[in-house]
This record gives structure tokens, C-alpha cells and sequence, in this order.
């Protein structure tokens, strides 16, 4: 089977190739702009100055011969360009993507047996990939795009400030996501909470699969023992509303510890940022590049992501690989990550009395939260990228059933 991958951005698509590659399955992985580890410009990356070598770690891909990329540089470039210029703008990514999937030429969708495409950029490739009679299967990272117009309401009137990243969809996406979800053979959701959404508006249940993401283990490892000072809790994603930080950020106000931590991880835009209290034991410290991350992970605690709607979450499986337990919502992949709740508290999404007394248990016994972290690696270590391609092999194999 000749399987073609199209995503032109980044997120965890080169571990879906990778995983192709090691199956024999990859024909080629079309993305926007990527480095190849084996090729020469991967190697020429280890001679670059750290700062520089930091900035191109995520566009650096393992375990995919520089022969099955096709790269299409500008669409990415361009909309680098305007999105350095004009901030978040989802008309521009909207734009990258309709290029992109523009450029992949037509006698490559046609050899292949089946495309893989990534939601919000693969409205097109399912017009071209019904022409000439290939499947096209949607890799859906995120929940249904109308399941959030209640929940992003309830944020908006909650932390009016904070309204900025809970917006409407654009109209145009919102029409490219319905023809996806159409004419897409088969669309793979990480997680039971996204398969939920879709069902609820309308997609068949035969026409959806879930399997969840992985980890890398080796990358993200637990620290050798428990740390014995002040607990410190950490969050690690876009600081915004629909993760849950203002909600985040109150209830560690009404805590007011004396002893412990709270560290906030990740992009912080500049109308967000002045919204940022000097509350004690709050660390605010931004975005890092995601090869960082496991090492503040392994400096923390507890992880805290109470996210009002997610596809998965995959910081989740990252903190629990780093042997932290996590408190999270049921709109994320937590239920499905952990079913049973041995290494983490799982709250409906705004719930503040239940963060609040979960996060207050934990200080009032730190022992036992940094206990149940022994947990959270043991299941991050049955969570691993090799077990999720697994499914996607067999998953694309039944293609033909």
C-alpha cells in the first residue's frame, strides 16, 4: 500500500510519517517547510548556533528519508511572514492551507492508494482525491467545529477579556471543514470526547475511528525521584482562555499557598500578557521550544490543563511520561488516556470547585499527588508513538476490507 501524508504545517504529523516509514507504507510526506535528520540540511542544522538550532528543532524530522518529503517552502514562508506581521489570523492559515493542497500535483494523488490528510486543510484534496478515485481519510485533531459554539459562549461571558482566542470559526473554514467531513472516506479522532462531537452533528458512527496519540518515552523521562521542597504545579500551552488559564488563574488566587508553585508554559499574546496577576508562587515564563519542555516537566509536580475543548491534548501523555500526575477535563484525551483515574483527577470543563479541591488536596498532601506520578509514567509507557502507528496500519489496511 502507497499511502501519501499531506499536512502543510507542523503539530504531530512527522510522527505519523515516521511511524508510515517504519511500516513501509509512506509513498511521500507532503509538508510546507521540513528538514530531513538524514539529509544534508538536518546535518548541517547540528553546526548551527544554539539559538538558531532551537528555532528549527520542530521543523526537523527523524526517521524520514529526505527522498519522501516534498516540501513547498513558500506557502509556509508567506504565511510566516504575514502571521509575524499581523499576529494570529486565521484567514491566513485558511489561505496557506488552499495553496498548499494546490501544489500537490495531480499524478501524485492518483498513484497513491490512499491520502492522508489533516483537518482544516484537506477540503480540496478530497474534491481531487474523488476524481480520480482515491480515499481520502481525515485525521481530525480537534473536536467538531459547531460543539463549540456553546462552550467558546460560556468562556466569552465568563473572562471577557480573555474572548480573543474564543471566536467563531471564518465562515470560509467552516464550510471547508463541512465538505471534509462529507467526503472524507474515513475520519481517525484521537480522542472518545472529538468522536462524540462528530456524532452529535451528524457524522455516521461507521465513518469514524479513534486512536489516540503516542509519546516518546525516551525523550520525555520521569526524574529519578520525587523532588522534596514546595510543590509546584505546571501548565504548559497556548495561555488562553479556551485552555482554561483565566479559570486556572483564579482559583490559584483564592488558594494563596504559602508554600508552592505554579508555572505557566507556553505562547503569551501581548493582550493577554497585561491580564497576567502578580499573585505569589506564579511563574509566568512563556513560550520554549517544545525540546525544553520535558525538562521543565521534569522540574514540576502536578500538571495542570483545564482545557475547555480540545481534540486530545498531547501535553497530557507528555507530563505523564515525565511522571507527573495530571488534573484535566473531560474535554480532552484524559478519560480515554486514563479510564480508571490512577494518575489523574478528571473535572467537566469550568468546574472551579472541583480544580480548587483537587488542587488544595494535593498541597495538603504532596507525598501521595507526587505518589500517584509513579502512575502516570506507567501509562504514558503503554501510550507510545509505535502503538498509535500500529493502529493507523491496521486502521489503513481495512481500507480494503
Amino acid at each position: 500500500m502507497n499511502v501519501l501524508l499531506a499536512h502543510p504545517g507542523t503539530q504531530y504529523s512527522h510522527q505519523l510519517a515516521r511511524q508510515l516509514e517504519q511500516h513501509g507504507l509512506l509513498a511521500a510526506f507532503h509538508t510546507g517547510l521540513a528538514v530531513a535528520a538524514d539529509g544534508l540540511a538536518g546535518r548541517a542544522c547540528d553546526w548551527l548556533p544554539p539559538r538558531l538550532r532551537r528555532r528549527v528543532a520542530n521543523r526537523r524530522i527523524e526517521g524520514v528519508p529526505a527522498a519522501r518529503l516534498r516540501l513547498y517552502p513558500e506557502c509556509e514562508l508567506k504565511a510566516l511572514f504575514h502571521l509575524r506581521e499581523v499576529g494570529k489570523d486565521e484567514t491566513i492559515i485558511h489561505e496557506r492551507n488552499q495553496r498548499f493542497q494546490e501544489a500537490i500535483p495531480q499524478g501524485d494523488l492518483a498513484s497513491a492508494d490512499v491520502v492522508v490528510g489533516f483537518d482544516t486543510s484537506s477540503w480540496i484534496l478530497a474534491e481531487r482525491c474523488e476524481k480520480v478515485g482515491v480515499p481520502l481519510v481525515l485525521d481530525q485533531s480537534i473536536a467538531h467545529p459547531d460543539s463549540k459554539i456553546g462552550i467558546y459562549a460560556r468562556v466569552r461571558a465568563a473572562y471577557p477579556d480573555w474572548s480573543g482566542d474564543v471566536q467563531p470559526r471564518l465562515p470560509a473554514v467552516r464550510v471547508a471543514e463541512q465538505i471534509e467531513h462529507e467526503r472524507a472516506r474515513l475520519i481517525v479522532a484521537a480522542s472518545t470526547f472529538t468522536q462524540r462531537s462528530l456524532l452529535e452533528h451528524g457524522v455516521p458512527a461507521a465513518r469514524i475511528q479513534i486512536n489516540p496519540y503516542g509519546v516518546d518515552s525516551a525523550q520525555f523521562t520521569a526524574k529519578p525521584a520525587p523532588s522534596s521542597g514546595p510543590l509546584r504545579f505546571v501548565f504548559v500551552g497556548a495561555v488562553t482562555a479556551r485552555k482554561g488559564v483565566p479559570l486556572l488563574l483564579e482559583v490559584w488566587e483564592q488558594l494563596r499557598p504559602r508554600d508552592a508553585e505554579l508555572w505557566i508554559v507556553g505562547p503569551v499574546a501581548d493582550s493577554v500578557r497585561r491580564l497576567l496577576p502578580d499573585q505569589p508562587g506564579l511563574r509566568v515564563l512563556g513560550s520554549v521550544p517544545h525540546r525544553e519542555v520535558a525538562g521543565l516537566l521534569r522540574q514540576c509536580d502536578v500538571f495542570v490543563f483545564p482545557s475547555y475543548f480540545e481534540g486530545f491534548g498531547l501535553v497530557i501523555l507528555e507530563a505523564m511520561a515525565c511522571g507527573l500526575p495530571v488534573i484535566t477535563t473531560t474535554a480532552t484525551a484524559g478519560p480515554d488516556v486514563d479510564p480508571a483515574c490512577e494518575a489523574s483527577w478528571i473535572m467537566e470543563p469550568g468546574d472551579k470547585d472541583t480544580l480548587l479541591a483537587v488542587m488544595d488536596r494535593c498541597l495538603s498532601r504532596p507525598a501521595a499527588a507526587r505518589e500517584r506520578g509513579k502512575a502516570a509514567r506507567c501509562l504514558a509507557e503503554r501510550n507510545s508513538w509505535a502503538a498509535y502507528g500500529k493502529r493507523w496500519v491496521d486502521i489503513l489496511t481495512g481500507l480494503r476490507n
